[in-house]
């Protein structure tokens, strides 16, 4: 797969401007049978040739479907405001001594107890490494600025691939167009992964309110690499902005996440995402508290030292050049000997973290859909977690040559994972029966570091349902963290698990 295009857009027309104003009936199809793959076109110049065999494509007029009203969402205000409030000072005070509290306890038993290091080895040292790790995370993330404003605003394209999102992409795509980012610099490239639902009619129906996005229609599945790699060769902006089928963009978010690009050694960076459905269950709470803390703790802590681990497919930013430059790698990445990129974002910002920064902007505002259903839930942990145990070990063999605090972090991040199933065996059943005792170290600190994260959530957003990151924390303990050893024996896996 070669480029196909300069990678700056043309202004305008005159000619394109009134496309934007006024109904647009009829399009391009763009067909290459041979690949079966249609891009189709209304206000943007129609490609020449396929992206995949470079041979020519043929061009079929089609009509557009009737024009419908928006669906992006117009009060942006009180979406906002449901995402963020202010707590009562009181409450703040009274949570924050309270876990700073019981945090001091925790560290205070873990010294104390030296003796129980040689009883309880594996324990002990697991704990005082991890709530050394977390601690320090919280010290990095206290350090974290967002990027600068600095006024730039650069031609952008914004890939969405889409795999039966019939639901949710007609809305996805209309927030974007009403992102506020000036027509003449922005495209939106959609790409239809051989959807079995009315995806592709929904994205036909965006394409008569917004001639100017182009939508690709992959007739077989290909995978979410594929997705992302037709689009880039396809886009003709400076920046690629990713974007899920189901994800919401806040006016705004577009300018605000491609101004650190103004710093040339920047490759990446990745938004903030909330969660879009929290107040439907139990589960997709406390996915809301899970997110919060893996973005301004985690992801604002490795900012500081431009090392963001992983660009989030949900919302995140790359420089075109960086991707066209690893494209050919990401694409033919194998797993045991076998062709098949399963970890898709994290292997795409590994490879760019190699000679770039990587950095995280929580003032790029979106929110997304997670999953309400258990079973989805678990095949989709299950994916990532093999995607972490892809790439872990594939970037510690670069990382040292980055500042060693993110370094050191990343090879703690290696062993903790792997160790944790059986430091809570060990904690939470093999003590109790073998020496009719609990590891109380372990557990007030596993409660004083939940309390904490969680009390920053209730802090930072007003959501009362902070206390759903202590169901987080026990389903994790019981169930999820023994995931990982699974994800090693599936890890040659290439199912999706949530389409």
């Amino acid at each position: 797969m070669g480029e196909q295009d300069s990678t700056s857009m043309p202004e305008a027309s005159e000619d394109q401007a009134t496309l934007s104003v006024l109904p647009v009936r009829h399009g391009t199809r763009c067909h290459c049978a041979h690949c079966r793959i249609s891009v189709f076109v209304v206000a943007t110049p129609p490609p020449v040739v396929c992206p995949y065999c470079q041979a020519a494509l043929v061009r079929i007029p089609h009509e557009l479907p009737p024009l419908t009203p928006s669906l992006a969402q117009a009060d942006h205000a009180e979406r906002f405001q449901a995402l963020y409030r202010k707590p009562p000072t009181w409450l703040v005070f009274l949570a924050a001594g309270f876990g700073t509290l019981l945090l001091a306890w925790a560290v205070f038993v873990q010294v104390t107890n030296v003796e129980n290091y040689w009883y309880a080895p594996l324990v002990n040292l697991y704990s005082l490494v991890a709530g050394i790790f977390i601690l320090s995370r919280f010290i990095l993330a206290s350090f974290y600025q967002a990027p600068e404003d600095r006024g730039i605003e650069p031609t952008v394209s914004v890939l969405v691939p889409a795999m039966n999102e019939e639901q949710a992409i007609g809305r996805t795509l209309d927030q974007i167009f009403a992102a506020g980012y000036p027509d003449a610099k922005l495209e939106v490239v959609a790409v239809n992964d051989g959807s079995r639902d009315r995806t592709l009619d929904e994205m036909l129906k965006a394409q008569s309110r917004h001639p100017n996005l182009i939508i690709v229609d992959f007739e077989k599945n290909r995978g979410l690499c594929h997705g992302w790699a037709v689009g880039t060769l396809l886009a003709r902006g400076e920046i690629l902005v990713c974007v899920d089928s189901d994800t919401f963009l806040f006016p705004g978010s577009l300018r605000k996440i491609v101004q650190g690009f103004a710093d040339p050694s920047v490759g990446g960076i990745a938004g903030h995402c909330d969660v879009e459905n929290a107040r439907t269950n139990l589960l997709t709470r406390m996915q809301d508290v899970r997110y919060f803390f893996s973005y301004k703790i985690i992801k604002a802590a490795e900012s500081v030292h431009g090392c963001v681990s992983c660009l989030p497919g949900c919302f995140s930013a790359y420089r075109r050049v960086c991707v066209l430059h690893v494209l050919d790698e990401w694409l033919n990445a194998k797993v045991w000997g076998e062709y098949g990129n399963f970890a898709d974002d994290r292997s795409l910002t590994n490879l760019i973290l190699r000679d770039y920064q990587i950095l995280y902007d929580d003032e790029a505002l979106a929110t997304t859909i997670a999953p309400d259903r258990w079973r989805v839930y678990v095949r989709q942990q299950a994916r990532w977690m093999r995607s972490y145990l892809r790439e872990i070990l594939k970037t510690s063999r670069f990382i040292w040559r980055k500042h060693p605090i993110p370094s050191l972090s990343w090879y703690i991040m290696m062993f903790l994972p792997l160790t944790e199933p059986f430091v809570i065996l060990q904690a939470v059943i093999v003590s109790p029966l073998m020496r009719q005792t609990i590891t109380l170290s372990y557990l007030i600190g596993v409660f004083a570091i939940t309390l904490v994260w969680t009390l920053h959530f209730l802090q930072k957003t007003g959501r009362r349902h902070w206390w759903t990151g202590f169901a987080f924390t026990f389903t994790y303990m019981g169930f999820f963290s023994w995931q990982i050893y699974w994800a090693l024996a599936t890890l040659k896996g290439k199912k999706w698990g949530t389409r």
